[in-house]
């Protein structure tokens, strides 16, 4: 009896072991494979003549689109608009309904476009229109910007500043210029590369700054007047893509161990000098010359 009732016990234990591997065998294949559902989901762009179409597409079900054009060395030269609505995924077909749209050239408002999915990979996929023209859209990654859906800019971050004031002669007070500073650089085409810095921009501007004497930098105008010829300076060294130089934090230090102080306190963002994709640089008060 107590041999019969060991036998049911461990085939009852088999039978269970089996079901759960059976189990986890079809919970691992569902997950292996995407489903052209998942694969859809993203930033896509589709370029021609020029003209790029950026769309991301959303798990809710929505989309938004913009339009974006290059001139003939890939730099933005126009954005035009943005249009946005629904998407449904059946059968193979892709169907965008416009909702809202101020592009009727490209997404006409209230109006639905279907394409039949030809190929659809991770990061690539051919879309047939009903004209029958096939077009190869291609995945990205969206960077953090400030400009809408589709806006891809870009903060390039700097190692801090400090240099020696000019003096009109010997007797002058020693003064040191310290600038925690990161450039904002202007929209770029998808899959085009971020300048780096290049090592001579930030002799040319050392330079510069070096010749400036504390008049120069004595208030907050004069320190716009300054960041805007540090811009001018830099950009042929990046390609003339710099938008904005944005100065953190600027002090006039009047002995070695203030500036030392600065060099440490703004040391602590990574990578320095280079471009820090997807990433905006925070950007805090201008700290008053005249008070340091």
């Amino acid at each position: 009896m107590e041999q019969q009732i060991g036998n049911v016990v461990l085939n009852r234990c088999a039978a269970v072991c089996t079901v759960m591997f059976m189990l986890l065998v079809g919970i691992a294949g569902c997950g292996g494979e995407k489903k052209d559902t998942d694969l859809i989901l993203g930033n896509w762009v589709y370029y021609s003549n020029r003209t790029y179409l950026l769309t991301v597409i959303d798990m809710k079900g929505t989309w938004t689109s913009s339009v974006r054009i290059a001139d003939v060395t890939s730099k933005i030269v126009d954005s035009r608009g943005t249009a946005g609505g629904t998407w449904d995924l059946d059968e193979g077909q892709l169907v965008f309904t416009v909702v809202a749209s101020d592009i009727n050239d490209v997404w006409e408002k209230e109006s639905t476009y279907s394409y039949k999915l030809l190929e659809l990979r991770d990061h690539f996929m051919v879309l047939e229109g009903d004209n029958g023209r096939k077009e190869e859209w291609k995945k990205t990654v969206q960077l953090k910007g400030k400009e809408g859906p589709g806006a891809v800019n870009s903060i390039v971050t700097m190692a801090p500043y400090t240099v020696n004031l000019d003096k009109h002669s010997s007797n002058a007070k020693d003064r040191y210029l310290c600038l925690s500073m990161h450039l904002e650089l202007m929209e770029l085409m998808p899959e085009q590369p971020v300048p780096q810095f290049h090592p001579r921009a930030r002799d040319a501007a050392i330079m510069y700054l070096s010749s400036l004497t504390y008049e120069n930098v004595s208030d907050f105008d004069r320190i716009k007047v300054q960041k805007e010829k540090v811009k001018d300076i830099l950009n042929p060294y990046m390609e003339g893509l710099i938008k904005e130089v944005v100065i953190d934090h600027v002090v006039v230090a009047v002995s070695a161990a203030k500036v030392e102080e600065f060099i440490i306190e703004h040391t602590a963002a990574p990578s320095a000098e280079e471009p820090a994709d997807g990433e905006e640089g925070e950007t805090g008060e201008e700290e008053n010359p005249k008070d340091s």
